[in-house]
């Protein structure tokens, strides 16, 4: 999470970020992916996520154009009009791959950047605020702390066991055999961690058709939720250019 954004109701980042989705999937590539890429990241170092968001991105990325390109361009070339170190190869299908991968990316930093940098349960409080079903905003809180949450029980379980004299080693080796007493605790204690919450919903009366009664509201002043539109806006109007075009 990051103070940056939390001038800002979550909803606007959200759907800016939408915006760029879109963009990198109905504009022309490689140069519309590309520029909401690198609108992406520069948002994310703004709001101070960009190492992670770009870990994420370049880790997908990469890989993902160097496995298209490999694979269509050079292995399995289908208009081989070009030669690269005496193997044909084809220059529409790198293109190709490069749109792919650069669209992939600015999803993937795009969507990062918001994740990582507004609180979960903020976020959802926002959205329940507009609508959405109390059932659904638990979802959404419960998927996006998954991870996290899972992240933090699993160095607590791994402390817990060294503590008890288990010595993993390192490298690829020590961290392989690290997982075999981490497995069960982890897991066990994530169901545990389950039933508890099931318990803390049912203690405090949910219901899955009432609406949520927030005890704290969010600020959605009426410049954001102008530019909220015009984002809205913008983007039925890129998919309906995309599709008739």
């Amino acid at each position: 999470m990051t103070p940056r954004f939390d001038r800002w109701n979550p909803l606007t980042p959200l759907a800016a970020s939408l915006l760029l989705v879109t963009v990198a999937f109905v504009a022309p590539a490689p140069w519309a992916p590309a520029i909401a890429l690198a609108i992406a990241l520069g948002a994310a170092w703004w709001a101070g996520v960009g190492r992670r968001a770009g870990v994420m991105t370049l880790s997908i990325a990469i890989p993902t154009f160097l496995l298209l390109a490999v694979t269509n361009a050079v292995l399995v070339p289908a208009h081989a009009t070009a030669a690269l170190g005496g193997m044909a190869f084809d220059p529409d299908a790198a293109r190709d791959a490069l749109a792919v991968s650069l669209r992939l990316g600015a999803t993937i930093a795009a969507l990062t950047t918001v994740i990582a940098g507004i609180a979960p349960r903020r976020l959802t409080r926002a959205l329940a605020a507009r609508g959405l079903p109390a059932w659904a905003a638990y979802l959404v809180v419960a998927s996006l702390e998954a991870a996290p949450e899972a992240r933090t029980r699993a160095a607590q379980v791994l402390d817990a066991q060294r503590c008890r004299g288990l010595s993993p080693g390192s490298g690829l080796l020590g961290r392989a055999r690290a997982l075999v007493p981490l497995i069960g605790p982890l897991v066990s204690g994530l169901v545990v961690e389950s039933e508890e919450r099931a318990l803390a919903l049912d203690a405090r009366g949910f219901v899955p058709g009432r609406r949520r009664t927030a005890l704290t509201s969010i600020d959605d002043p009426a410049r954001e939720r102008g530019l909220r539109a015009a984002i809205w806006l913008a983007i039925v109007a890129l998919v309906v250019w995309g599709l008739v075009r």
